[in-house]
């Protein structure tokens, strides 16, 4: 997203816990800076690209004084929509405006410039900052008030996961029947059993491989974390989410089980 930006000619400044992440955006003509203050200092629209809650949380506390009218923050990380909400009421009073605005589509799509961007928040705070946007998603919907677009995010994060879940499930059968991953996943790709998942089969084995978090505890938590994200904002409504809590408490199990093939492989 951050080269799309970049070779879209905007004026970048960037910063990353990797730093070899941000030496590559120097390359392309971005400015790295050493905190997310800076990045705040020196930037109109300010994009955070991060794990989770928690990490979103800290990158705004480090900017904090640095927020002030005619600035706007988007979270694109997939968080709980009372994050987004506890975040915009904590910036009311600088005169920042806030969006959520995950992204959905993958690396292909990234790469590509195609994302799909679900929005939350003001809708002449996205009219202002929409040509950022423009530069790596095709598709934007605004979807509602502050927490929308993280709540959607985690709506369509439920059917990719659990998809992916049935899928591992019913390969495993497959294989206990004599029939060869590739044979199954050739079948069913024109057939009714087809989807995302089966289609680009193989882009969520890499996050086991390459992923920040790759080779470590944490890596399976986040892989589960927007089910368990969605099961907990339900509660508060009292709606059942049944399965996708049982997919949170599986998915660790499944994940171990491929990551296990992958290396055998």
């Amino acid at each position: 997203m951050a080269l799309r930006l970049v070779r879209a000619g905007f004026s970048l400044v960037v910063h990353d816990a990797r730093p070899a992440a941000a030496a590559a955006l120097e390359r392309e003509g971005a400015l790295p800076v050493d905190s997310c203050a800076r990045v705040a200092e020196r930037s109109d629209v300010i994009g955070i690209c991060v794990v989770d809650d928690d990490q979103v949380r800290q990158v705004v506390r480090e900017m904090d004084g640095h927020l002030g009218a005619g600035k706007t923050v988007l979270v694109h990380s997939s968080v709980a929509p009372r994050t987004v909400r506890e975040l915009a009421a904590a910036l009311a009073d600088s005169g920042a405006g806030i969006l959520d605005a995950p992204v959905s589509g993958s690396r292909p799509a990234a790469d590509a410039g195609t994302l799909t961007v679900l929005v939350g928040g003001d809708s002449a705070v996205l009219e202002r900052v929409r040509p950022v946007m423009e530069c790596y998603a095709k598709h934007i919907f605004h979807v509602g008030g502050p927490g929308a677009g993280a709540a959607l995010k985690l709506a369509n994060n439920v059917m990719l996961h659990m998809n992916h879940l049935i899928v591992l499930e019913a390969l495993r059968f497959a294989a206990s029947q004599g029939i060869t991953e590739a044979a199954a996943l050739e079948a069913i790709n024109v057939s009714t059993g087809r989807s995302w998942v089966t289609e680009t089969w193989g882009l969520i084995d890499d996050m086991l491989n390459d992923h920040p978090q790759a080779g470590t505890p944490e890596i399976y938590a986040t892989m589960s974390k927007d089910m368990w994200q969605s099961v907990v904002a339900a509660r508060a409504s009292a709606v059942p989410m049944p399965l996708t809590a049982l997919g949170t408490q599986i998915s660790e199990t499944y994940f171990r089980e491929r990551e296990a093939q992958l290396t055998a492989q």
